[in-house]
């Protein structure tokens, strides 16, 4: 077993037998402090690890939750909660502050009487191809989510009337690496909008940023007004391990064994060590 392992992992895996997901509460609790600093509204991405350990820190340090769905909101409980819910049923939420994402004026028409609305507006206006999307006959991706138009916009402001409206910006499973992407990205939506924003939600996709505080003080230097993020894989990094144990060991025959003669170690790892939302790092004893 590896040496450098956190004492409460090493712990967990001498007591478990077969494959197993190990998680370090501790480091899960120190990445969420990382991400909840002053100057910003932070709001935990509920499907990324929908665990109740992970929520419980979660609620302790963040301001509320990023939900996908109106059974998501139902199940937590916190002072902000913030919606993409094209069904409208977002009633079921318990919070003080309701934000409710849209992409249609039928949408906001939709939202609970109570709720603020935050348009949600494509990434692909940078011009900067998305991971995933559309293929356009350029050859460029478009992103699946968002308003792109200046015109759009100005419909979903007009159509929720007196509520608070900020602007969204769907950064989908594009990882920025450093502040600059989230900074030209907010700006680029800033100058689609005819109007004051009431907040800007910079979305997801914190977990490649090397330097996360320093990424942080420069996009709050950088933009005014209230600043939302929603991390969600940020929140486990480096904290997973797929623990396994070696069931065989077997060399490569004649000619091959010669280009590498190292083991192959066949474990007891399979599908149910993969996490979708996170990177784990490997532990084989």
């Amino acid at each position: 077993m590896r040496s450098d392992l956190p004492t409460a992992v090493r712990s967990a895996i001498e007591r478990v037998r077969g494959p197993v997901l190990v998680f370090d509460a501790a480091r899960i609790e120190a990445n969420a402090r990382a991400l909840a600093v002053p100057g910003f509204t932070t709001l935990f991405a509920a499907k990324s690890f929908p665990h109740p350990a992970v929520r419980a820190i979660c609620e302790r340090i963040f301001d509320g939750y990023d939900v996908a769905s109106a059974g998501e909101a139902a199940e937590v409980s916190a002072r902000i909660v913030s919606i993409a819910d094209p069904t409208g049923s977002a009633n079921d939420a318990t919070c003080e502050r309701l934000i409710v994402v849209c992409e249609t004026a039928e949408q906001v028409t939709r939202a609970p009487a109570r709720a603020e609305i935050a348009i949600r507006v494509s990434m692909s206006i940078t011009g900067r191809d998305p991971a995933v999307g559309a293929v356009e006959s350029s050859g460029h991706r478009r992103s699946r989510f968002g308003l792109e138009t200046r015109e759009e916009i100005a419909a979903l402001r007009a159509a929720a009337g007196d509520r608070p409206v900020g602007l969204h910006v769907h950064h989908g499973p594009v990882a920025a690496t450093s502040s600059e992407r989230f900074i030209a990205t907010a700006r680029a939506v800033l100058a689609r909008a005819d109007f004051e924003p009431h907040f800007l939600d910079l979305g997801g996709a914190w977990h490649a940023l090397g330097d996360l505080p320093r990424a942080l003080r420069e996009i709050r230097a950088a933009l005014a007004g209230e600043l939302v993020i929603e991390p969600g894989r940020a929140v486990v990094d480096g904290a997973g391990f797929a623990c396994g144990r070696v069931v065989a060991v077997r060399t490569l025959p004649g000619a091959r064994r010669a280009l590498d003669a190292r083991p192959l170690c066949v474990t007891d790892l399979s599908r149910i060590c993969h996490l979708r939302w996170s990177q784990v790092e490997l532990v084989v004893d």
